[in-house]
């Protein structure tokens, strides 16, 4: 009766294990980032879903995408409710806080924007130091403007608000994705097109899925993670997700 007793429970617990691991991992995307990650529908859509998607299903690695308030999202992936939240720009701190996968899911020029009717015609980080300059709440934007604190920042709620504060004169300048910044001159904001203009940039901006330091498993997550995203690099099916969005 022990070694049926033994055997049972040894079964029962590689069943457990078993079941563990068909449990889809929970990765947080951003709700309010188009195109790179956007709700529809209670539905995560956007550039940066599909990479992400492409690379988990390469990776045989079952996933659940649930949009969030990019604030919230990190905050969850740092507390471990999260595996993972996208997209990020780490900087020195996100380093100490989350893990990264080796390298970027893509790439995009940070812009720095002025109002039409500005002198401006070139303008390097250094020249927004002692300006007022519009940031969205939550985001980061490299090192090299975060760790320089003679830049006023002035935070908004969101890119739109970004923008529509640069036309009311609430700061001398503002900084947005390229990306985002036509898509959002396409859309809501279409009628400040010829009020705001590109002055300048900053280093190209790498973003990364943000992985939880304490969410089980994450280690092999990352590397299993890393050996897809390779592989899709090679075969050209990054480019081919990139290039759709374009």
């Amino acid at each position: 009766m022990q070694f049926r007793g033994w055997c049972f429970a040894v079964l029962w617990a590689l069943a457990f294990n078993a079941a563990a691991q068909t449990q889809p991992l929970l990765i947080g995307a951003e709700d309010d980032w188009a195109p790179f990650s956007r709700a529809e529908n209670g539905q995560p859509v956007g550039m940066a879903v599909d990479i992400v998607r492409a690379i988990f299903g390469q990776a045989n690695i079952p996933v659940k995408l649930v949009p969030l308030p990019y604030a919230r999202c990190m905050l969850e992936t740092k507390a471990g409710k999260l595996g993972g939240c996208f997209d990020t720009l780490p900087d020195a701190q996100m380093q100490r806080d989350y893990l990264f996968h080796a390298k970027p899911l893509f790439s995009d020029p940070l812009l720095i924007i002025t109002r039409a009717d500005s002198k401006d015609s070139a303008v390097k980080i250094q020249d927004l130091q002692g300006k007022r300059v519009l940031i969205t709440h939550g985001y980061s934007y490299g090192d090299e403007f975060e760790s320089n604190f003679l830049i006023q920042r002035v935070q908004s709620t969101s890119d739109l608000s970004n923008l529509r504060m640069l036309v009311a004169g609430r700061a001398e300048y503002s900084i947005v994705y390229r990306r985002i910044l036509g898509h959002q001159l396409r859309g809501k904001a279409r009628d400040l097109a010829s009020q705001i203009k590109p002055v300048g940039q900053l280093p190209n901006a790498q973003l990364y899925l943000s992985f939880s330091r304490s969410y089980p498993g994450i280690p092999d997550v990352i590397e299993r993670f890393n050996e897809a995203h390779n592989r899709l690099l090679r075969d050209g099916t990054i480019a081919a997700i990139t290039k759709k969005w374009e």
